[in-house]
């Protein structure tokens, strides 16, 4: 399970971002910063092994959370594969 996480401060690193997230024993596999479709604005995406719930409670927790100087937002991405639709 993903959560996506704008409005970052100017100049996170994914260390950070991880470290954040630590602080709340967050199950983090992965952090990944990108700003592919906008040069200005950084994203980051966060992987974990969490079902839907886990991620929902995390966005919970950031979601609208002042960090840095700034107010983030955060949602859920559930990543669709395709697997297993054209079993009968």
């Amino acid at each position: 399970m993903n959560v996506v996480i704008r409005n970052l401060p100017d100049n996170t690193s994914e260390d950070e971002i991880g470290e954040l997230l630590k602080e709340h024993g967050v199950p983090v596999t992965a952090v990944t910063l990108t700003n592919e479709g906008d040069q200005e604005r950084y994203v980051a995406v966060v992987s974990m092994e969490t079902d839907h719930a886990g991620a929902a409670a995390l966005v919970k927790m950031l979601d609208g959370r002042f960090w840095r100087g700034k107010t983030l937002k955060a949602r859920a991405q559930t990543l669709f594969t395709g697997q297993g639709l054209n079993e009968s």
